[in-house]
């Protein structure tokens, strides 16, 4: 089941002012019962008219529709309609265009902590699709790119999320994390999948769907096996979270800075770029130095 809408912000109001022409007296003509004017053919102008109007405002409409919108969504459900994960969906998640709200949602959340600046380049997004997997998944959510379609991902829902306790709460999150994985740019593919989890779990963490805290005071951002620029091998998703966000609380941008930083390409000093930090430690000795500091 297959369902497609579109983001759409007009750009003209979508309220019509039409303006109707003034009554005018009419005096009967010769042969012409006073009292009863001949008035079809003037009715009819003026109903012409205004459909004329109303035609043209929503030929307008659709056009600065089209030409404004973000991105296209398709929410579809791949769950049999007879599993309680197919029926959940379906009901609660589709018939009211609840999934595309949530989507809408979550990618506000992310454009603003990513892109808070629009004068920077933000990665581009064509189309999304929000599918609710058949298939086994060993992770709630997976992010792939849309097969023969530029700027096309596809986000994929485990849909053991749907018989959760608080079904509702772990879709938003899921979705999340989706979304932030979509908007995040991945060095052409280059970006360490450890990073990026990790990028996404702060994200997560901030929109308030964390499962821990994160402090930026002594040992917020203790590492183990430091000392090497790619710190964030075979790391945990929560760790290297935690670690982000140290840096974050105290150099504000971090975060957007790395995001742009991956737009090109990646390496392993990609990270340590973001802040600044020389090439004479890596970031991960600088935070554990910073960290001990303040004990």
């Amino acid at each position: 089941m297959e369902h497609q809408y579109s983001l759409l912000q007009p750009l003209i109001s979508s309220t019509t002012t039409v303006t109707v022409p003034p009554a005018t007296t009419h005096f009967p003509a010769n042969g012409e019962v006073a009292g009863k004017p001949r008035t079809f053919s003037s009715n009819r102008a003026i109903a012409i008219r205004l459909l004329s109007i109303f035609f043209i405002a929503i030929i307008s409409i659709w056009a600065n529709f089209e030409a404004s919108k973000g991105f296209e969504i398709t929410i579809i459900n791949e769950a049999p309609l007879d599993s309680l994960a197919g029926k959940r969906f379906a009901l609660f998640y589709i018939s009211d265009d609840k999934a595309t709200r949530i989507v809408l949602k979550a990618s506000k959340i992310v454009e603003d902590l990513l892109y808070p600046n629009a004068r920077l380049p933000k990665k581009q997004i064509g189309h999304v699709t929000l599918r609710l997997s058949s298939r086994e998944m060993t992770e709630k959510v997976a992010v792939k790119s849309s097969s023969g379609e530029e700027h096309g991902f596809v986000i994929d829902i485990n849909s053991l999320v749907m018989e959760e306790e608080n079904a509702n709460r772990a879709m938003e999150s899921a979705v999340l994390r989706g979304v932030a994985r979509v908007w995040l740019w991945d060095g052409h593919s280059k970006a360490p999948p450890e990073l990026l989890a990790g990028i996404v779990e702060y994200i997560s963490m901030v929109a308030g769907f964390g499962e821990m805290s994160y402090g930026s005071g002594a040992g917020a951002c203790d590492l183990p096996e430091c000392g090497r620029h790619s710190w964030w091998e075979d790391k945990d998703a929560k760790v290297v979270a935690k670690f982000l966000n140290y840096w974050e609380e105290n150099d504000k941008g971090f975060i957007q800075r790395l995001n742009r930083g991956m737009k090109d390409g990646w390496d392993d000093r990609t990270v340590d770029d973001a802040l600044g930090v020389g090439a004479q430690q890596p970031l991960c000795v600088a935070c554990n130095f910073s960290s001990t500091a303040r004990s």
